[in-house]
């Protein structure tokens, strides 16, 4: 196949590249458009809204509101650092940095009693300074669910000394139907970030079993330590025993150091059991010791000394250098007792408890040295001494650490 020359119109091969008569070129020369200048901008543009977008969204998504939540620990973070958040009952725990996710209470029927939540901050493995650390928290509450007919009664989180290291502290007020809840530590932060940490409250009821002079030999201390080494063996760790005592003087010192157990005096109007000796109460299990109806006379030393929970009704203490005492560990809630002729009638001594009785109603302090004495106390519950009398004593109430006392219905004579 041949073509034609576009100059001169020879003829020409079909793949002739130019003419060999005009030296004319053969080839189609392809059209040049301008180049358009606003179609590069255009993507430059997009290109940087988009890195614009981006830059701005990593933004908000830094500064965004977060949430912490965990169990007894929690790990924060903010502009000035990290922060570790702790949660227990007691004191010495949150010094040794140890949460607590569970706590387990057992509690007769028809008792009611109380206990320290605490709240630690921590920051670089050290305590952090509590008002530096809440002057950033908008709110802090501790609530419990499901707290079904509020059977768990919780006080404002605050700040308190006594309960060092603690940043913040509550008292849970509880009773034997309080079942299980869940209590929630909430902190809402200033800059909008929240924080919760959880723990299980768990009470649980008590089955009780009784002993009295029928059941066995009760006349004397013997008798009364030889039950007690039977009990130890025979009834359940979690069985609540109540002990009813014939009225008879018990002579000699006695310790409760292996299990809690209560001790009911006589009643019947046949006399009163007396206690000529010390008694020591030294344990925790089950919870809580009751001694009721019974006379402790002594000549000097301590009629009785507690570093676990007791409580006593219609009890007497006299001729002791100090009647009842509340030792470290220990509390001892009191109602319609008597004090007379001791040197100190009753002694507050220790720096933390497991169980708080805010009464100290109808009382009788009558010729003591020191009526009532609060050397060493926690907390800031009040204790409400209604219709309590004061008199004959050489010092009422002696009270240096100013630990509150509801006087407003107490009678001094």
């Amino acid at each position: 196949m041949s073509k034609k020359c576009k100059n001169c119109g020879a003829e020409l091969p079909e793949d002739a590249s130019f003419c060999p008569h005009c030296a004319q070129s053969q080839i189609e020369k392809a059209e040049v458009k301008p180049p358009r200048p606003w179609r590069k901008k255009a993507l430059i543009a997009a290109s940087c809204a988009v890195l614009l977008v981006l830059v701005v969204l990593a933004c908000v998504l830094s500064h965004r509101p977060k949430a912490y939540e965990g169990g007894a620990s929690v790990t924060y973070a903010d502009k000035d650092g990290e922060y570790e958040l702790l949660a227990s009952f007691v004191s010495s725990d949150l010094a040794n940095h140890v949460p607590e996710e569970k706590r387990t209470i057992s509690l007769s029927a028809d008792e009611s009693s109380c206990l320290p939540a605490l709240l630690g901050v921590f920051q670089d493995g050290e305590l952090a300074d509590p008002g530096s650390f809440f002057a950033k928290v908008e709110s802090c509450t501790l609530e419990a669910f499901p707290n079904e007919n509020g059977a768990l009664e919780i006080s404002e989180p605050v700040y308190d000394t006594v309960f060092s290291p603690a940043a913040r502290e509550c008292d849970v007020i509880f009773t034997e139907a309080s079942g299980t809840n869940e209590l929630v530590w909430t902190l809402q932060m200033k800059n909008g970030d929240t924080i919760r940490l959880r723990q299980t409250f768990e009470v649980i009821p008590l089955v009780h079993q009784a002993f009295t002079p029928e059941d066995a030999p009760l006349n004397t201390m013997e008798d009364l330590r030889a039950l007690l080494e039977r009990i130890n063996t025979e009834v359940p760790a979690d069985t609540i025993v109540d002990i009813y005592l014939p009225a008879v003087t018990y002579t000699g010192n006695l310790t409760m150091a292996s299990r809690a157990v209560n001790l009911y005096g006589c009643n019947d109007g046949s006399g009163r059991t007396v206690f000529a000796g010390s008694l020591s109460v030294r344990t925790d299990s089950p919870s809580l010791v009751t001694l009721c109806d019974l006379d402790f006379v002594g000549n000097g030393g301590t009629g009785l000394s507690s570093t676990a929970s007791a409580q006593i009704f219609g009890c007497s203490f006299s001729g002791w250098d100090i009647g009842a005492a509340v030792q470290d560990g220990g509390m001892i809630g009191v109602e319609n007792c008597i004090f007379r002729n001791n040197g100190i009638g009753f002694r507050y001594d220790t720096a933390n408890y497991s169980f708080f009785k805010t009464g100290f109603p109808d009382c009788t302090f009558e010729g003591n040295g020191t009526g009532l004495q609060f050397a060493r106390l926690p907390g800031t519950m009040a204790l409400d001494f209604a219709f309590t009398v004061f008199s004959g004593n050489e010092i009422d109430i002696d009270n240096p650490i100013g630990y509150p006392a509801d006087l407003s219905k107490a009678f001094f004579e």
